[in-house]
């Protein structure tokens, strides 16, 4: 019997589309620039230069002052991602497969991105929003500014107020949360909004004059317990970090690379990863100040 068309599988067009939603991005890099890290244990001198000039007679002794010298030593962190596709993005044309690739790659260079943040602000694993042991949270030993909601403005001057007499302050790091409260406050007089560099969609990139940036790592959205943390204001260049290891991406085609106990063949899937290796060190706790609301945990 001769084999007729309407019984040949013909294959069904691919239709591939990305999908862009708000993305939280690291406000560390955003705010403070990286610098070369090399694969070993590096120390930071730390010098806080306290002299003043002394008026002095002739003939009258000077004195000196001792300079005290400490040391900061850079911690290292591996962090990876991994994603699962159906294997029938290989039957996709060209240009359709080449976006979503894309698309998975920037979407795992920006969650590894993130975990800089949740590394250095909360001492968390991103991915299971659990503490890490052996990393002390900034905003655990950062200056602690309490949050008032009657105030929002005053609750912006407390911040620098903790700071100012000491340090410089450079920028800040604003949660969601607060850049939408900060966003809705207005001149009582006029009706005008008090703070109109806040856009609609809360990325701003100035707050009363210094440069800011917006994230839900701020107050670690992925947490499993509510830090509290509203907004991170401080010296910025106090937090040096960089890249032991430039992130690189593999394309794993079989195996269980990820332990959720089936094989990628068996489940006609494909798995892309990216890793990097980042190293910091926070020079100055205290040049930072946490404005921090109370938790149900009583944080």
């Amino acid at each position: 019997m001769a084999m007729t068309s309407d019984r040949i599988p013909l294959p069904r067009e691919l239709a591939t589309a990305v999908v862009n939603k708000a993305k939280d991005t690291s406000t560390i890099a955003t705010l403070s620039p990286s610098s070369p890290m090399v694969f070993t244990d590096k120390d930071f001198l730390m010098f806080n230069g306290k002299s003043e000039a002394e008026v002095v007679a002739e003939g009258q002794s000077k004195s000196s002052y001792e300079q005290d010298v400490t040391t900061v030593s850079a911690k290292r962190f591996k962090v990876q991602t991994t994603t699962r596709v159906t294997n029938e993005l290989q039957w996709a044309d060209e240009d359709a497969r080449t976006q979503i690739v894309q698309a998975i790659q920037l979407d795992q260079a920006q969650a590894i991105g993130r975990a800089l943040d949740y590394v250095i602000y909360h001492g968390l694993n991103p991915k299971s929003g659990e503490a890490l042991t052996g990393y002390d949270p900034l905003t655990a030993s950062a200056v602690q500014v309490p949050y008032s909601e009657d105030d929002e403005i005053a609750n912006v001057d407390a911040l620098s107020d903790a700071l100012n007499q000491t340090y410089d302050i450079n920028a800040v790091a604003l949660s969601r949360t607060w850049a939408s409260r900060l966003r809705k406050v207005r001149v009582p007089s006029t009706g005008m909004r008090f703070y109109p560099e806040i856009p609609l969609n809360l990325q701003t990139g100035s707050l009363d004059g210094i440069t800011a940036a917006t994230s839900g790592t701020v107050n670690g959205a992925k947490a499993k317990t509510d830090t509290g943390v509203l907004a991170i204001m401080g010296d910025f260049s106090l937090i040096q970090w960089g890249m032991v290891r430039d992130m690189f991406a593999t394309v794993i085609p079989y195996g269980d690379p990820d332990n959720a106990g089936t094989d990628l063949q068996n489940v006609n899937m494909v798995a892309y990863r990216t890793e990097a290796v980042f190293a910091y060190a926070v020079l100055d706790p205290k040049g930072f100040a946490v404005l921090k609301a109370t938790t149900e945990a009583g944080a």
